[in-house]
């Protein structure tokens, strides 16, 4: 119920009573649960797009890229990445909103952030032990590969043009792909 007023309303003009009469509850029933609405998003954020943030995190686990094509392999994680942008795109919008404004949303979206950017290294390391990876920087590659993303996938949502997002997605594939492994055609 909360999620619905957000995205319907935004942040700021969601009240604690429109989200109990969206639930058809009490409004006294949702103070017995959360002091305000600002607890409410917390625990959006911290389960519900941790819980999209989790499916990432298992794709990024080496054992799924082992004796695939790298090449393929990122691909089809980053269509998933592309596409889960099409999920709840006004929560996203009021959870971009809030990480600004709110140092607790912020620091939630971070811890999130950061066990992604982890995942990444050591699918990197992975990658290293195959012999596949090229010479970068390994402190900032997780950055680079998770701003990246992370920004062609809001972009490409944002431009509201779903035929777009596939093309925006493989561009963004070739990208991490040509960053990350090295050219199959260069290995002896």
């Amino acid at each position: 119920a909360a999620m619905v007023c957000f995205e319907a309303s935004g942040y700021d003009a969601t009240t604690t009573a429109g989200i109990a009469s969206e639930a058809q509850i009490a409004v006294r029933t949702v103070y017995s649960y959360f002091k305000n609405k600002r607890e409410i998003l917390l625990e959006i954020v911290a389960h519900t797009m941790a819980e999209l943030a989790e499916t990432v995190i298992e794709h990024l686990d080496p054992a799924h890229w082992q004796g695939a094509d790298p090449r393929v392999t990122t691909r089809r994680l980053i269509d998933l990445i592309f596409h889960t942008q099409n999920l709840r795109p006004g929560m996203q919008r009021v959870v971009w909103e809030r990480y600004f404004k709110d140092p607790d949303v912020r620091s939630a979206i971070e811890a999130i952030w950061a066990r992604s950017r982890e995942a990444i290294k050591l699918l990197l390391e992975a990658v290293e032990r195959q012999g596949q990876l090229r010479d970068l920087d390994r402190e900032s590659a997780p950055h680079v590969i998770q701003n990246a993303v992370q920004w062609n996938a809001s972009r490409a949502f944002a431009d509201g043009n779903p035929r777009r997002i596939d093309a925006y997605a493989a561009a963004t594939a070739d990208m991490i792909s040509r960053f990350v492994f090295v050219d199959p055609d260069s290995r002896a």
